[in-house]
């Protein structure tokens, strides 16, 4: 006889046949559900810990146990029975029920994957707490442990994608975890709560046509930056090869701009810029201006960037950050009039010729002929140096040699 058919059998004995019509049904439940050791045949705890289910949402509203577990409400003698139907939260949370069915939780549920979400797995059981209470497995400080119970480990025999270790190095991460700031991006801030949908489908809000919006949930200021600019202006017409905010930043892993892996540093924005500006179909399709990164890179510009220079200039520097701008609208950095200020950041006094200087020159030649010849000089003079350095130090190596040869 198992521990439980003992535990019915002796409450049998000592309890006089009651009904959940009495007074304090929990009181009844609790005689035998707050026993810490009683659980099922298979092994499962059936321990309701009183305490934590007062303080409880459903407890501090005067849900008692029969309230969700309905079909005890015709039971008439106890114990009862073990097996029991399942709780159906959509009597009461009828929408959320409605959202979580459409989620890519609910169809994991479908293809009967075994740890595929419910609602317990993210309220809990008897302890479920209010979303604004700092205890609560929904709160924001804790939704990447909460998330991250399926998302860090492995989920139907594969290995878990780790989004939840990115995000926690994350900017967002973080200001949730080092600093407290509870208003910081979770999970549910992009990906929503009950209707979680794959980034494939339209509807979801981390979806490509939805990502400058769901973003600027927070960032409402740089989302009327981006939206006045050239990327925000065609991406509203429709046009999805502009740029949204994951391009730039990415993903669950969005690093500030003075990280070092972040894909803003200074010294990877042109490599971040390039993935646009010299794909060949794109620029094809859009007539876009060819070559962008090679003629930056190889700026005096471009070199300080590759040998790790932070303070030089990058496209950011000239072009703006998410507001860009041709160099035709009158508000851009780039055109003409506001030259001599932009450059001037970086060369103080900076006046109207050093702002006429080309930055993106595709033929060194053609555009200053006298500038490239003496480039030409210096590499034919530099070249000649180092040469005659080299055959002055074997010639002077060969002659040690002899040296030391005629000694011996």
């Amino acid at each position: 006889m198992t521990g439980v058919r003992v535990l019915e059998a002796l409450l049998l004995l000592v309890l006089p046949v009651r009904s959940l019509s009495a007074n304090d049904p929990n009181e009844q439940c609790l005689m035998c559900h707050e026993d810490q050791s009683l659980k099922n045949q298979a092994g499962r705890s059936l321990f309701v810990n009183k305490g934590s289910f007062e303080q409880s949402i459903h407890g501090k509203s005067g849900i008692s146990c029969v309230s969700c577990h309905s079909a005890l409400e015709s039971v008439k003698d106890f114990p009862h029975a073990e097996t029991l139907a399942k709780v159906n939260c959509a009597s009461c949370h009828e929408q959320p029920q409605k959202k979580f069915d459409s989620s890519v939780h609910a169809v994991a549920r479908v293809g009967k994957e075994a740890q595929a979400v419910t609602c317990v797995s993210c309220h809990g059981y008897h302890d479920v707490l209010e979303s604004k209470d700092v205890h609560s497995k929904t709160h924001p400080l804790n939704q990447p442990q909460t998330c991250g119970s399926c998302h860090l480990s492995r989920v139907n025999g594969k290995k878990g994608q780790g989004f939840v270790k990115d995000f926690l190095q994350s900017t967002h991460g973080i200001a949730l975890s080092k600093t407290g700031l509870a208003n910081s991006a979770t999970c549910a801030s992009c990906h929503g709560s009950h209707e979680v949908k794959r980034t494939a489908d339209p509807a979801a809000p981390i979806s490509r046509s939805h990502v400058p919006n769901t973003c600027g949930q927070c960032h409402a200021g740089i989302l009327k930056d981006y939206a006045e600019g050239v990327h925000g202006q065609d991406f509203v017409k429709g046009v999805r090869d502009v740029p949204v905010c994951t391009d730039c930043h990415g993903e669950h892993q969005i690093l500030t701009p003075q990280d070092k892996q972040s894909k803003v540093y200074s010294t990877q924005v042109a490599l971040t810029c390039a993935k646009c500006h010299d794909n060949e179909d794109l620029i094809r399709k859009y007539n876009l201006p060819e070559k962008r990164l090679r003629t930056f890179q190889g700026s005096f510009h471009g070199l300080a960037s590759a040998y790790g220079e932070t303070k030089v200039a990058n496209c950011a520097s000239c072009h703006g950050f998410h507001n860009i701008r041709p160099s035709s609208d009158p508000n851009s950095p780039i055109n003409p009039a506001h030259l001599p200020q932009t450059c001037s950041q970086c060369h103080a006094g900076a006046g109207e010729k050093l702002s006429q200087v080309k930055i993106h020159i595709l033929d060194p030649k053609a555009a200053n002929y006298a500038g490239y010849m003496i480039q030409k000089a210096y590499f034919v003079l530099i070249t000649l140096m180092i040469g005659s350095f080299v055959v002055y130090i074997l010639a002077d190596l060969k002659t040690r040699f002899r040296q030391r040869s005629r000694k011996v």
